[in-house]
């Protein structure tokens, strides 16, 4: 009776939590909200508005941590995609003029395609034929168990004109459905250090070669592009 029913009993203002600090008899209470309407109503509408600035200011917080987030994930994805096996490869060959006299064959070092870093390797031949020819080697490779075997991919050889850079000597193809019958020593997963190469052996002719446009202080430039391309 004395805490929910007593008319004599002391109370809070209901409008205590506002900032309202009066206490009076509970039979007083109507009196009181009707008395102090204005007050109460500016009590209420302060404490709406400290809550609505801290929820701003709350908010404001979160967003500056998505917004921190999402840059470390960007960077982050940045990175990781900058780590990514490009299967790009730029080359840089010296020495030419000797090479092509002792018909001497050179490799590149071994470069990376796909997801699952397959593992390259270019042959640049000085042969018998009075050409040179171009090769990829598939090398095994940590991630082998992971790719789709027999390999497919496009490949593009680029010889750099060191005159005129827009007039390379390009040459582009992919690996077909013959050639993974044809070459199955070069395409299928290598049980040794690494498969036979597969590519052209008249590539360029060795007079080609010695022009003045490609050979530049007895060094050429290649750059190699592969992408792997899906299972027939």
């Amino acid at each position: 009776h004395l805490d929910e029913h007593c008319p004599l009993q002391k109370v809070q203002c209901v409008y205590w939590e506002h900032g309202c600090r009066e206490e009076m008899e509970r039979r007083h209470t109507d009196t009181h909200e009707r008395e102090f309407l204005h007050i109460h109503y500016r009590l209420s509408m302060t404490k709406m508005e400290q809550k609505l600035n801290e929820s701003t200011n709350r908010i404001a917080v979160m967003e500056k941590q998505i917004s921190d987030k999402d840059s470390q994930i960007a960077s982050l994805i940045k990175t990781l995609l900058s780590q990514l096996p490009t299967g790009r490869l730029e080359w840089n060959i010296e020495g030419v003029k000797q090479k092509i006299q002792d018909k001497e064959s050179t490799h590149s070092n071994p470069f990376y395609v796909g997801l699952y870093k397959c593992q390259l390797y270019i042959i640049w031949d000085y042969n018998n034929t009075g050409n040179v020819g171009v090769f990829i080697v598939i090398m095994r490779g940590d991630f082998d168990a992971k790719l789709h075997w027999p390999i497919r991919y496009r490949r593009t050889f680029i010889l750099t004109n060191q005159i005129d850079s827009k007039d390379n000597l390009v040459e582009s193809d992919e690996i077909t459905k013959e050639d993974l019958e044809e070459y199955p020593e070069c395409l299928n997963r290598p049980t040794e250090y690494r498969n036979d190469g597969l590519g052209r052996s008249s590539f360029i002719s060795n007079t080609d070669i010695l022009g003045r446009k490609y050979c530049k202080q007895d060094s050429i430039t290649l750059h190699t592009s592969v992408e792997l391309l899906p299972p027939l």
